[in-house]
């Protein structure tokens, strides 16, 4: 997790160009480093180049080239330790089971009501609200 000294760094991973820029200004204005990726696939390149580890992945479940369950497979394989959140449309049943035999800390549907993405991010980083 990010350090009092550090800013929390977080990776926003969607295809919608529209969602990554809603994420990234609600997110930064509450004083987050947001980076985002446009797909799965993008996100693992990202995830391997940084010099800095992210703490916390917001996570599209339907997306090109590599989908939200495969992303987060793939992820954790790799070592990924910090949060995840999926933040999906609409999620069924038999998502929800799937996303729930991973390792991840809360699913959020779009469209959020106000303020539940950020007060998910301050709860699963531990900061007051």
């Amino acid at each position: 997790m990010a350090t009092q000294t550090q800013t929390l760094r977080i990776l926003c991973v969607d295809d919608e160009v529209h969602v990554l820029s809603l994420v990234t200004d609600t997110l930064s204005a509450e004083g987050y480093d947001v980076q985002t990726a446009v797909d799965g696939a993008h996100a693992l390149q990202k995830i391997a180049t940084n010099d800095r580890p992210y703490d916390l992945l917001i996570v599209d479940g339907r997306m090109p080239n590599l989908d939200g369950w495969k992303f987060i497979v793939q992820t954790r394989a790799g070592g990924f330790k910090g949060r995840i959140i999926v933040f999906s449309g609409f999620i069924d049943a038999y998502e929800q089971k799937r996303y729930g035999e991973l390792t991840i800390d809360r699913i959020i549907e779009k469209p959020p009501r106000t303020g539940e993405l950020v007060r998910a991010v301050k709860e699963l980083i531990g900061e007051a609200l």
